[in-house]
């Protein structure tokens, strides 16, 4: 038998012979003419000396784990390959975003190799395959798959790698046709309604009648395996409501999105109600909507190993007619409806660049707006009797802003126990404004006109936060963050109305803010079964406020300091595969102290306090506890219980106030600390799923809240709580009543009598309604690729707050065919 040679010391030798004397024996036993301390110094030295240089050669000699052999096997790709790649290699791997720019998911991307190698894969040459050596874990740090994103591959799959690749890397799917997926769904609904339509438009955001249009459209082609184009979206006439989405995608090279969107928003034309009035409402009669929209696109550069740069443009808009609570005066009361005519329109400039180097990623993300506003507001009143208005009031205003804004982030995984991120923000904004208000009663021919030179607004923010994860144990991670802000605002006006004095004065505002709060985190798994955690947020504002309006007239600075605590804590425990508990504790404090530097009112200083400056400090404290149990005590049955306790009290503490109006100053109030309300909650909750059966499906829940609100009343009749109870109920179910046809059930309940009782002193605030809403709908799979969905739906809402002027019934039938290809 022969035995391999080694090598020891530079001498060649063999196994059962006899070495001959190493070289360190002969260097310090065989030397002549030094003495012990001499020779012994040359031993300890030469000894060290070829322990390092003997560990190198045995490292750079020692025999490396032999590759597994070829498998004696015709591969086919689909059965022997494709199953390895998408278990172990397609997660980093893929077509999205894969490591090293090493694509596994077809064939050319995988001969191309990655960053830093082209022979991953040599067709016809698995030896001088990287990708080989990689899985068979014999490079030290590219080990594939990596520790934690998968197992290592066995001798059999690595044989079955290296046949495919001797065999030439055949991909079955190389030549294949470009895919093509398409979905269709047009539409056609009818619903009817009796009762207020507007507000069964506002409530549902529906109109009623017959339309149609297209619920859904998609069309995608893959094609190839780094080309993709897609369009998906819906068109629904005659509400106005329109999606369509484009996008052009090639790996390696960028993208191109595109898009437009555009929904209608409407109100009900109804004014206030108040019993105490004849007529107790009025409506204007109007198909009151606004048009949202926008339209993007995006051009996208994705090169390997460049940074990922974005350039964008979005256009914004909301152009129509919606209502406004400025209510006119009819008849004493502030019922008589107002609305507003909105034209906004929005331009935006994007670029975004992101780019990652030794684990860092480094993004910048770069905003330009330029935003006008074209509104105009129309106002009415009845002042002088009956039932028609008889004052109209006509508000312009023209605005337009230019604002500038940049954001700068960096993030890394430093170590597998810590992840850093940082970031800042600044945006500039400037701004200006002309405006005008015409007043006219004309049965007295009385016209009045208010209007302003240029306001100018400027405003320059900065912003910069750090955050940090750690983990440094298995069972505990926690994360800290600060995050520092600043603010400086300013408004001018040269000729600005005074309402009081009834002509134009100079008017101006500033502000300077900073703001600082700390963050911080936990959560500990320790405990078994069971997650404690814990939030807390500290932050401090510190702002100066300066307004003036007519020097002589109205002049104020006002600097306050905001302190706010929020602390939360609770745990998460499941002893029980049946059973899980979550309960958390909350406390949160703010407190904002006011100092008025000054305070100038009505040509009066100092004592009289105008409202707010006599407010010295506001201190809000709330307390909420919330606890969850969920209960699965057989497979097909699960039930969630939840309970929330909320309470928050409000206090001030204010300076002796006087009224300035008077001739001389009248005492109003002494002062000192009022407690000013208190607001309290509590909600109840019930859900529960059942799927007794594997083509039944059943869900409902319902929730329960009384809640008070009171407000310190000064001896004024018309301030008494508000409080009221809410409750809402839902269920749905789903039944397979065959393979090809599918029925669903839904039913929504809600109600409400959250209101103050001051219909004394004041008009009635608050909402009292109740409403159902009810979906029977039928699927039914008419073929292989056409589908059909029909549904009867059922909504019914009544409103005793207002007279039952809004209540309204709708029922609506809706049918909509689905054809999908191949």
């Amino acid at each position: 038998m022969k035995f391999p040679a080694k090598k020891f010391s530079g001498d060649l030798i063999r196994w059962g012979e006899r070495p001959r004397e190493p070289l360190f024996a002969s260097a310090c036993l065989g030397s002549r003419g030094r003495s012990p301390h001499q020779k012994f110094a040359s031993c300890v030295g030469i000894f060290f000396l070829s322990l390092i240089v003997g560990e190198n050669l045995f490292a750079a000699d020692a025999p490396q784990n032999p590759l597994p052999l070829p498998a004696n096997a015709k591969i086919q790709f689909d059965r022997d390959i494709r199953p390895i790649l998408e278990a172990s290699c397609l997660r980093c791997h893929g077509a999205q975003k894969p490591k090293s720019n090493f694509r596994l998911d077809f064939r050319e991307g995988a001969l191309a190799g990655g960053d830093d190698n082209t022979n991953d894969i040599v067709p016809g040459d698995s030896a001088k395959s990287l990708l080989i050596n990689y899985v068979a874990r014999q490079t030290p740090d590219m080990e594939m798959p990596p520790v934690g994103k998968g197992d290592p591959l066995t001798l059999q799959q690595i044989s079955l790698l290296r046949t495919w690749i001797d065999q030439g890397a055949n991909w079955n799917t190389t030549n294949q046709a470009s895919a093509f997926e398409m979905v269709f769904a047009p539409t056609l609904r009818s619903v009817s309604v009796s009762g207020n339509k507007s507000e069964f438009r506002e409530v549902e955001g529906t109109k009623d009648g017959i339309s149609e249009g297209v619920e859904k459209f998609s069309a995608t082609e893959q094609i190839s395996p780094t080309e993709k184009i897609s369009l998906e979206g819906h068109a629904l006439i005659p509400e106005q409501d329109f999606n369509f989405k484009l996008a052009m995608e090639k790996s390696d090279l960028g993208f191109v999105h595109a898009g437009f969107d555009q929904w209608r928003k409407y109100y009900n034309d109804n004014g206030g109600f108040d019993p105490s009035v004849t007529p107790s409402q009025f409506n204007s009669d109007r198909d009151l909507h606004v048009d949202n929209g926008r339209a993007w696109i995006d051009f996208g550069l994705d090169l390997p190993r460049w940074p990922q740069i974005v350039l964008g443009y979005e256009y914004q808009y909301r152009v129509g007619n919606e209502s406004t609570l400025d209510w006119g005066t009819a008849n004493g009361k502030n019922i008589y409806p107002a609305t507003q005519a909105v034209n906004e329109r929005t331009h935006i400039i994007k670029l975004d660049v992101t780019k990652n180097f030794d684990g860092w990623t480094l993004a910048d993300s770069a905003r330009g707006e330029f935003y006008s506003e074209k509104n105009s507001g129309a106002e009415a009143a009845i002042l002088l009797g009956g039932n028609t208005p008889n004052e109209f009031i006509n508000t312009r205003d023209n605005y337009h802003q230019v604002q500038g804004m940049n954001t700068l982030t960096l993030e890394k995984q430093i170590r597998d126990w810590w992840f850093f991120n940082g970031g800042f923000y600044y945006s500039h904004l400037s701004g200006d404004v002309f405006f005008n208000q015409t007043i006219a009663i004309p049965a007295f021919s009385f016209n009045n006109v208010l209007s302003s030179q240029q306001i100018t607004l400027s405003r320059e923010s900065e912003i910069f936060s750090i955050a940090n994860l750690f983990s440094p144990l298995e069972y505990l991670n926690f994360s800290v963050g600060t995050q520092n802000e600043w603010t400086r605002e300013n408004g001018f006006g040269v000729s600005v109305p005074d309402l009081d004095l009834g002509s134009n004065v100079p008017a101006d505002s500033s502000l300077d803010e900073f703001k600082a709060s700390q963050t911080g985190n936990f959560r500990f798994t320790k405990i078994p079964f069971t997650v404690v955690f814990g939030d807390a947020q500290f932050s401090e504002d510190n702002y100066s406020v300066g307004q003036s309006e007519n020097t002589e007239e109205f002049q104020r600075e006002t600097a306050a300091n905001n302190f706010r605590a929020d602390v939360k804590t609770g745990f998460n425990t499941s002893p029980w595969r049946w059973m899980e508990l979550t309960a958390q504790y909350e406390h949160s404090d703010s407190d904002t102290a006011y100092n008025n530097l000054q305070d100038f009112f009505g040509g009066i200083p100092g004592p009289t306090n105008g409202y707010p400056a006599f407010i010295l400090d506001r201190d809000i404290r709330s307390d909420q506890f919330e606890t969850k149990l969920v209960l699965h005590p057989a497979r097909w049955l699960k039930t969630t219980l939840t309970y929330q306790l909320t309470a928050t009290d409000y206090s001030s503490k204010t300076d002796p106030a006087f009224d300035a109006f008077l001739a001389t100053p009248a005492f109003v109030s002494s002062g000192g600390f009022i407690a000013d309300g208190r607001y309290n909650l509590q909600t109840y909750g019930l859900n529960a799923v059942l799927t007794p059966w594997r083509q039944f499906y059943f869900s409902g829940g319902f929730t329960y809240s009384d809640s008070r609100a009171v407000t310190a009343d000064n001896g004024d009749a018309s301030i008494v709580p508000y409080q009221g109870n809410i409750y809402t109920a839902n269920v749905a179910a789903t039944y397979a009543l065959n393979e090809k046809t599918g029925l669903q059930i839904s039913y929504n309940f809600s109600r409400a009598d959250y209101a103050e009782n001051n219909g004394v002193a004041g008009i009635p605030a608050g909402l009292d309604y109740t409403r159902h809403d009810l979906i029977i709908g039928l699927t039914r799979k008419i073929t292989k690729n056409l589908s059909a969905a029909l549904h009867y739906e059922f909504s019914q809402y009544s409103e005793p707050s207002s007279g039952n002027a809004n209540n309204f019934t709708a029922n609506g039938i809706f049918a909509t065919f689905i054809y999908r290809w191949p």
